[in-house]
């Protein structure tokens, strides 16, 4: 009985030292007493889940693994395995997990809702809309299943719902100003500031955390923005840019040092590799900065009746980011490791859980422009599409934006200006190095030219005529961006020369 209650008092520990994001404790306390207790799969799932969140994802998989063949109806463990796997892009794999956890015990929320972000992942919305509405009717007092839900029907162009979903949560929640965010995306508040008003109203009513001010400082300057109050929304922009930079970690310089290995390593690099390229899918990555364009430029293509919309897939910068780059330098060993490997099955292989049944794919994965050449060695026949804007716009576009996961440059004005160089300055490099074999569309371009723009885009991607890229916005194709809510209307000129708006916005840009 002591030696159990002392097992006890030690997990209680280990699961407070969890909560506290210390996961070295974790891993080295819970290895210590699994020395002990073997077979314990209690400890194994608390081990997985410090490695989990250490990114060191094969390790929690080998300790989730471990658990169940000790106590195979451990459903918090199946359901972290299936996390895991998901982490490890073995997509299918996490949805066998989620599925038999579902399967034992249909109202286990944690596997409904991540079998729902899943779902979302694949494209597959309508299921991901019936598991988020199955969560909220088993447990209605968890904001971020209306948030999930929100965004489902946002990404779906079901911006009615979304804003019933929202309204429902402020009313039980009115301190949860993430729904006061994403309300902000689809309201004009030229027509309508009753929302506004409230926002600000909350700022001075609630004690809110750093991170409630920042979604407001970006929401209440979306809306002043829709209203051309354009020196009071700089402020509030202003405002949430400053705070949300305090929060990341971001050096400007080890970005251009790892450019300038990126650079030094194509040219000395000779391709001898001999792939296979031998499968029935063309790869179309467009890539350029946020709110440069990728994604109209991404809903036109797909518009064609050969071609399926892939979206921000992230496999490729995912897989080269952790691969080749290591404390933001180049690992040249583990490259040559991997150069002896075909990465485009792979992708493929990744690819089958999302059911793209074109001979076409597009992939959107905006950072891909630091990776070109290491593309153009795994996916030699790919097509590449650089978005371009006009730099203050876009500069302005990125900092008005709060976005899900960002570096730093986004936040700080100066910093922005660093990043765009630095952006420049890589597809150029790309484009002298690879020549023809990178298309470059321009945003304000493709708004006045449209037709002959498509045109372009069809011809370089070796693709005939299709009338219905010139009817993208009555595409059913979802949109999980933030720009969801342009690119689902028709061409629309008005966020060109955007930035001239804001006077005081980069004024040492040249």
């Amino acid at each position: 009985m002591h030696k159990d209650n002392n097992l006890k008092s030690q997990i209680s520990i280990i699961m407070n030292k969890l909560q506290a994001h210390d996961y070295e404790y974790v891993i080295n306390k819970s290895t210590i007493l699994i020395r002990k207790y073997p077979n314990n799969d209690f400890l194994w799932n608390l081990k997985g889940l410090a490695l989990q969140s250490s990114k060191k994802i094969e390790e929690s998989i080998d300790c989730f693994e471990t658990a169940l063949r000790f106590n195979s109806s451990n459903f918090a463990a199946l359901n972290n395995l299936g996390n895991s796997y998901k982490r490890n892009h073995q997509l299918m794999l996490a949805e066998k997990c989620f599925d038999r956890c579902l399967e034992k015990n249909p109202n286990y929320l944690n596997s409904i809702v991540n079998l729902a972000n899943l779902k979302v992942i694949l494209n597959e919305y309508e299921k991901a809309i019936e598991l988020y509405k199955k969560a909220i009717s088993i447990n209605d007092n968890l904001p971020s299943f209306y948030i999930n839900l929100a965004m489902a029907y946002q990404s779906t162009n079901q911006f009615d719902k979304s804003l019933i979903i929202l309204e429902n949560c402020l009313t039980k929640f009115p301190e949860h100003t993430k729904a006061d965010k994403l309300m902000s995306v689809q309201i004009n508040y030229k027509d309508d500031d009753n929302h506004m008003y409230i926002m600000i109203e909350k700022l001075k009513k609630y004690n809110l955390t750093e991170e409630q001010k920042i979604e407001l400082y970006f929401a209440i300057g979306k809306a002043l923005d829709d209203r051309n109050e354009y020196e009071n929304a700089y402020s509030y922009f202003l405002k949430g840019n400053n705070l949300k930079r305090k929060k990341l970690d971001f050096n400007i310089e080890n970005k251009i040092k790892l450019f300038e290995e990126i650079k030094l390593f194509f040219k000395n690099f000779k391709i001898n590799k001999k792939l296979n390229t031998n499968y029935d899918k063309k790869f179309v990555f467009i890539f350029g900065l946020p709110r440069s364009g990728t994604t109209l430029t991404e809903k036109i293509l797909s518009s064609h009746r050969q071609v399926s919309a892939g979206g921000e897939i992230n496999f490729i910068n995912d897989f080269f980011g952790k691969n080749f780059v290591s404390s933001n330098k180049l690992n040249k060993e583990k490259i040559n490791k991997y150069l002896e490997k075909d990465l485009n099955q792979e992708f493929i292989e990744y690819l089958k859980p999302f059911n793209l049944p074109n001979q076409v794919i597009t992939d959107k994965s905006l950072n891909m422009y630091w990776y070109l050449g290491f593309i153009k060695i795994f996916f030699p026949n790919a097509k590449l599409i650089n978005c371009r804007r006009n730099p203050k716009d876009n500069c302005l576009s990125i900092f008005k934006q709060l976005f899900e996961v960002g570096e730093g440059w986004k936040y700080n004005e100066k910093e922005l200006i660093s990043y765009y160089k630095l952006y420049d300055e890589i597809t150029k490099f790309w484009k002298d190095s690879l020549k023809d074999q990178i298309l470059e569309i321009n945003y304000e371009e493709l708004v006045k030219n449209t037709k002959s723009n498509v045109e372009k885009i069809l011809k370089f991607c070796e693709l005939d005529w299709d009338e219905n890229c010139m009817q993208h916005h009555k595409s059913n194709s979802p949109i999980k961006t933030l720009s969801l809510n342009q690119a689902n209307k028709p061409i629309y000129s008005s966020s060109v020369h955007s930035a001239n708006n804001y006077k005081n916005f980069l004024k040492d840009f040249s």
